[in-house]
């Protein structure tokens, strides 16, 4: 499988990494901006800081090993 970084320059891979992060993040503050103050409470901020941590590692870990 061809890496989705394969030839792309460092500058053009790290811009894609970074819009993917990005994508990351919008879409968890998208969810955020959909919940009702009730499913906020509910909501545990560690395990979804957590997860959205976790994406963000897995991104910069695929792009360091320039994986797809």
């Amino acid at each position: 499988m061809i890496s989705k970084y394969h030839g792309l320059t460092p500058k053009e891979a790290d811009d894609l990494m970074i819009g993917l992060i990005g994508v990351i993040v919008c879409a968890e503050l998208d969810t955020a901006r959909r919940m009702t103050p009730a499913e906020w409470e509910e909501r545990d901020i560690f395990e979804w800081s957590h997860s959205i941590a976790s994406a963000i590692y897995d991104t910069i870990e695929n792009r360091r090993k320039g994986a797809p």
